[in-house]
């Protein structure tokens, strides 16, 4: 009897072996979502580039004063200079598309995180589009040249449409007992709950396993 306890709790082994493989690190994970969080924004301000440069197509929204460098690439035909409210719209759009894509996130984390990407990516982009249209050094024009307001404002107004969306359950937010989903959630499909209902479910069977070995084990004792 003591051969066929042992036997049965070897046989156990390879679940409680697959348990470990199933676990995702929790660093790994936040570093997905933080990579995705960055595509994001990056993603978005291609599309209030683009939307600009289509609205100037068009030429609709031909309101307020010019704001220069909106259009780094039309700097050597004087037509980076864009109109405010066209401006402002496009880069609206953006950033609440942006923000709807991370709309698990808090408001001030959204805006934060939006305007510290806009500011690089833009005011980056300014330069080598100032240094290319003219055939200069990237490096020389990069802390020499002083960009002008369109980065800038492109960028504050790209992290205010950030941080405009807002979840659409609240309650279930702000409820007893209820928990944030992660970025990596949103993004990724990875849920923490799921994995950590996976490593309980895990235990549990393993907890249960032991139960009935040790069962076994005890209904094998000489009577």
């Amino acid at each position: 009897m003591k051969l066929i306890a042992g036997a049965r709790s070897l046989a156990i082994v390879p679940e409680r072996i697959a348990h470990p493989v199933l676990t995702v690190p929790r660093r790994l994970v936040r570093t997905g979502g933080a990579a995705a969080a960055a595509l994001i924004l990056v993603a978005g301000l291609l599309a209030g580039t683009g939307w600009l440069y289509v609205l100037r197509g068009l030429h609709w929204l031909i309101i307020g004063p010019r704001i220069g460098d909106s259009l780094p690439l039309l700097q050597l035909a004087a037509a980076d200079g864009q109109p405010l409210v066209r401006v402002v719209l496009a880069w609206a759009l953006a950033g609440v598309l942006a923000g709807v894509a991370l709309v698990e996130l808090a408001p001030g984390r959204r805006a934060a995180a939006g305007l510290a990407v806009g500011l690089v990516v833009l005011l980056v982009a300014s330069q080598a589009s100032y240094a290319l249209t003219r055939n200069l050094g990237f490096s020389t024009v990069l802390f020499s040249r002083g960009p002008g307001l369109g980065p800038v404002l492109e960028a504050l107004v790209f992290a205010i449409g950030c941080a405009l969306p807002r979840p659409l359950s609240r309650r279930q937010r702000t409820g007893p007992g209820a928990r944030r989903r992660s970025l990596v959630s949103l993004v990724s499909g990875l849920d923490d709950r799921r994995l950590r209902a996976g490593e309980d479910g895990n235990a549990g069977q393993d907890d249960g396993d032991r139960h009935h070995v040790n069962g076994d084990r005890a209904g094998a004792r000489p009577q």
